[in-house]
């Protein structure tokens, strides 16, 4: 009977994890190839304009959002996204600007900032999960959700000139990115 009683929680736990729209929305890891990518945001219901991730190439420099139109967000690619090679599939945000490549996306406590590449604890991991991925078209990650498994976190950020930052993962459109190559 205490079995059943366990079995049953535990089946019950399960449903609901994955009735979560959160793990629905999250199908494939993207595979980046080591392409310049620009990473954005559709504006829902007005076409042609997005939210792109716009760095600045310092030391404890934030990514805001910027508002642009499409003919003018993809000219540049402005990060490169790479595979840390661990087991979580986790990846490392760097600038293409920083051509020494000795700046990262670091996660600490709600804040994201660049900072100098670690190669020791997971500050600088964060886990890429999309709802589509592609290797033949310029989209390489449709509807991606950015964790940082350090802090349980997500990037988050939803209007022109926001900073992005670390938020509890719920799944909202602060929450959604899209990769192009």
């Amino acid at each position: 009977m205490i079995f059943t009683s366990k079995l049953i929680a535990a089946l019950a736990t399960l449903t609901v994890s994955l009735a979560s729209p959160i793990l629905e929305a999250r199908s494939c890891k993207p595979d980046f190839q080591g392409k310049p990518l620009t990473i954005y945001k559709t504006i829902p219901g007005e076409i042609g304009q997005l939210l792109e991730w716009t760095p600045v190439n310092a030391v404890g420099s934030h990514i805001t959002l910027a508002r642009t139109t499409v003919n003018q967000a993809f000219a540049n690619g402005e990060f490169f996204v790479e595979s840390t090679g661990l087991p979580d599939n986790s990846y490392h945000l760097k600038m293409t600007a920083d051509t020494a490549r000795v700046l990262q996306l670091t996660g600490v406590g709600g804040d994201l900032s660049f900072a100098p590449t670690t190669w020791s604890g997971t500050s600088q991991n964060f886990v890429i999960d999309c709802s589509s991925c592609s290797l033949s078209s310029p989209d390489v990650g449709i509807s991606c959700f950015i964790s940082h498994p350090a802090t349980g976190t997500c990037v988050a950020g939803n209007s022109d000139g926001a900073t992005l930052a670390l938020v509890p993962c719920d799944g909202t459109f602060a929450q959604d990115f899209n990769f192009r190559a």
